[in-house]
């Protein structure tokens, strides 16, 4: 068995089991905002939360030494950008795959966003952390998004579906984007990649039954999974909203059945 099939495995990517990702890479570029500003905080809620997987940068890794139960999946996140400088969307390598090995990540993630224009550079650091995976044998989420300011219309899925393709031709093993207005869009986006996809929880909700129906949606078309970060940390409730999530994507519970009251 290959060592990229084996952390494939820890990071709860296999052939049909569904993926629930906790992305805690924020604070780079946003900052110690609500919900992460005691990042140990939000880990401990993962674990406990049973999540497949958490997404931290490198700095951060080290928090996991004083969790006491068993570990989900870890990726390390290799891009970078802050809300200060001229241009949060581009995405600079801020480490490299053996760095990750080293640090005991089971995989790495890159974030590349399209219509940018720094998008030649964002495609060539994907490229060449592609490579580096294959070399080292590491899994490979890639993060991809289409910026410029499009409504989410037609246009916008068909751009989202063209970014799909985008990250598998470039060596994802996973993709996560954001989930088109189309599901229909969606269900033709997982039928055409050979690698699993989860869908982006986005930005905010303002309602927590719209939102575990979206999950739902996307379920129904086909993605693998999801991959949530402010809508779990910042929720009102976040420990029952990762058991909502929890149950919707590996207990299979219909939206209007997964928030349980305590």
């Amino acid at each position: 068995m290959s060592g990229k099939i084996l952390r494939l495995k820890r990071l709860g990517i296999e052939p049909g089991r569904r993926l629930l990702i906790f992305p805690l890479d924020h604070g780079v570029t946003c900052g110690p905002i609500p919900g992460l500003v005691r990042l140990e905080s939000a880990i401990q809620m993962g674990v406990s939360g049973e999540v497949d997987a958490l997404v931290l940068h490198k700095g951060m890794l080290r928090l996991l030494e004083s969790v006491p139960s068993r570990l989900p999946g870890i990726f390390m996140h290799l891009s970078g950008s802050t809300q200060l400088g001229p241009n949060v969307h581009h995405k600079v390598l801020v480490g490299t795959v053996e760095e990750a090995i080293r640090r005991g990540a089971d995989g790495v993630s890159v974030h590349v966003n399209l219509s940018d224009p720094a998008e030649p550079l964002m495609l060539h650091d994907v490229g060449q952390i592609g490579s580096e995976c294959a070399r080292w044998q590491m899994p490979l989420l890639v993060m991809i998004y289409v910026r410029g300011g499009e409504e989410m219309t037609e246009r916008k899925d068909l751009s989202i579906a063209h970014a799909a393709r985008v990250a598998a031709e470039l060596g994802a093993d996973c993709v996560k984007l954001p989930a088109p207005c189309n599901d229909e869009v969606l269900k033709e986006i997982v039928l055409s990649l050979p690698v699993p996809v989860v869908v982006a929880g986005g930005t905010k909700h303002r309602n927590t039954t719209t939102f575990l129906q979206r999950i739902e949606r996307a379920l129904q078309a086909g993605a693998r999974g999801v991959a949530i970060g402010r809508n779990v940390f910042q929720h009102e409730h976040p420990e029952r909203m990762l058991r909502a999530v929890q149950r919707l994507v590996h207990e299979g519970v219909p939206a209007s059945q997964a928030w349980v009251d305590d």
